[in-house]
C-alpha cells in the first residue's frame, strides 16, 4: 500500500483531512490536479465553527490578513432602502477568506501533490486503485473531495441529476480602499440576490445569485449585467475596480446517490450542495472532514455506515435551513416581515445563524424566535 488513505482534490476539505488524518496515526496522500495559487468562484465566507477546525490545525487567520467577519446583515431593495436585520455570529467569528490566498496556504501546509490528474478509481478486495497521470496508487481507502463535479463521484455511479429550478452565479472582487465592513451583506433584489463579503483587508467579494435568465438583462452583457447588479445592491461600488475576472457558477445544487459504500467516501460539495445564499460550504465541509477522520479512525470497516448516518442528519439540518432561506428571500412581502420581526427580536436571526453553522440544533430555536422569523414579533417597548 502506497498510504492508508488517498485523498482527491486539495481545496480546503482536500487539505484538512491531509492534516488531520495523521492526528489520528492514519497516512494520507493528498492529490490535486491543478496547481497553487489558483482560483476558483466561492462564497468566501468561513462560519465560526470553520474557523475554530482551521485555527486547531494551526492556521492563523487573522495573521493571514483575512478579514473577521461577526455576522450576516440582510438588506431588502436597492442599497437596502427597503429594510435590513443583522444576525450575528454567537459562538465566535467567521473570516472572509480569499481561496486564491486560503488554499496555497492550505496546501502548503497540509504537502498536498499539485499537478497530479486522477483519471479513475477502482475499489477491488484489497483496497483502492487510484490511477493518475503519473501512474497507479494504492490505498486501503479513498475520499473524494474533489468539487461540486466531483470526477469520483461520476466513476462510482452516485451523481444524480438535480432537481428543482437550477440556479447560478456571477463572482467577482472589487478593491475597496480601507474596507471596513465586519460583516456579510446580502441584498435581496426583484430576482436576484447579491451576496457580498470582505475577503481581503482592501478586497470585497460580490456574487450575484439567481435562476439562469435572471443573470443577464436583455441585451446587455454578462459583464455590464454584473456591475449593474452590483451597483444596484451597493451604490458606492459602482466605479469599483475589478481585481480579476468575473466567474460564472452552477448549477448549483447537488445530491449524491450516496456519500460512502466499501472503502471510498465523499466530502465538501463533492458529498452534495445546496445553494450558496447560506454560505456554509466552506465550513460544512471542513466539519466533515473532522468527523470523518474520526470514524476512519475509529474502524475502517464501520466507517461507511457511521458517516453515512452522521452526514444524514447534517444534511437535513442544511436542507431546513437552505429551503427556509430560499423561502424568504423569495418573496420581498416575507422578506420584509422576517427583517422587521429580526429587528424587533435580534436574537432569532441570530439563533437561526447558529442552526446554519451547527452549533444549534434546530429544535432549540424557541417558538418566540419563529414568530419573529414570520413577521410577528410583538414590538419592544
Amino acid at each position: 500500500m502506497d498510504s492508508d488513505l488517498i485523498v482527491v482534490g486539495g481545496g480546503p476539505v482536500g487539505a484538512a483531512l491531509g492534516l488531520l488524518l495523521p492526528r489520528h496515526g492514519l497516512r494520507a496522500i493528498v492529490l490535486e490536479a491543478t496547481e497553487f495559487p489558483r482560483d476558483k468562484p466561492c462564497g468566501e465566507g468561513l462560519l465560526p465553527s470553520g474557523a475554530r477546525i482551521l485555527q486547531d490545525l494551526g492556521v492563523d487567520l487573522r495573521a493571514a490578513g483575512f478579514p473577521p467577519l461577526a455576522g450576516v446583515r440582510y438588506r431588502l431593495g436597492e442599497a437596502g432602502r427597503a429594510g435590513s436585520a443583522l444576525g450575528r455570529f454567537s459562538s465566535g467569528c467567521g473570516f472572509g477568506v480569499r481561496r486564491l490566498r486560503l488554499d496555497a496556504i492550505l496546501a502548503e501546509k497540509a504537502g498536498v501533490r499539485t499537478g497530479v490528474r486522477v483519471t479513475d478509481v477502482r475499489t477491488d478486495p484489497r483496497g483502492v486503485a487510484v490511477e493518475t497521470s503519473q501512474g497507479q496508487l494504492r490505498a486501503r481507502a479513498v475520499i473524494g473531495a474533489d468539487g461540486l463535479r466531483s470526477r469520483v463521484r461520476d466513476w462510482l455511479g452516485w451523481t444524480h441529476p438535480p432537481t428543482g429550478a437550477a440556479r447560478y452565479g456571477l463572482v467577482g472582487h472589487v478593491h475597496v480602499p480601507d474596507l471596513d465592513w465586519g460583516e456579510i451583506r446580502v441584498t435581496l433584489l426583484d430576482e436576484v440576490e447579491v451576496y457580498a463579503a470582505p475577503a481581503g483587508p482592501s478586497e470585497l467579494l460580490v456574487a450575484v445569485l439567481g435562476a439562469r435568465g435572471s443573470l443577464r438583462r436583455p441585451g446587455a452583457s454578462v459583464m455590464d449585467s454584473y456591475r449593474e447588479f452590483s451597483a444596484r445592491a451597493h451604490p458606492e461600488l459602482a466605479s469599483a475596480d475589478l481585481t480579476g475576472r468575473v466567474w460564472g457558477a452552477g448549477p448549483f445544487a447537488v445530491r449524491p446517490g450516496a456519500v460512502a459504500g466499501g472503502r471510498v467516501f465523499l466530502a465538501g460539495d463533492a458529498a452534495g450542495f445546496l445553494d450558496p445564499l447560506t454560505g456554509d460550504a466552506i465550513s460544512a465541509g471542513l466539519n466533515q472532514a473532522l468527523a470523518l477522520s474520526g470514524f476512519l479512525a475509529h474502524d475502517l470497516d464501520s466507517a461507511p455506515s457511521r458517516y453515512r448516518r452522521w452526514w444524514a442528519a447534517q444534511w437535513r439540518r442544511r436542507r431546513f435551513v437552505s429551503h427556509l432561506a430560499r423561502t424568504l428571500t423569495g418573496s420581498s412581502h416575507l422578506a420584509g416581515r422576517a427583517m422587521r420581526g429580526a429587528n424587533r427580536r435580534p436574537q432569532a436571526l441570530t439563533s437561526l445563524l447558529e442552526v446554519n453553522d451547527g452549533s444549534r440544533p434546530l429544535w432549540r430555536i424557541g417558538l418566540r424566535d419563529w414568530a419573529a422569523l414570520g413577521g410577528f414579533a410583538a414590538r419592544r417597548s
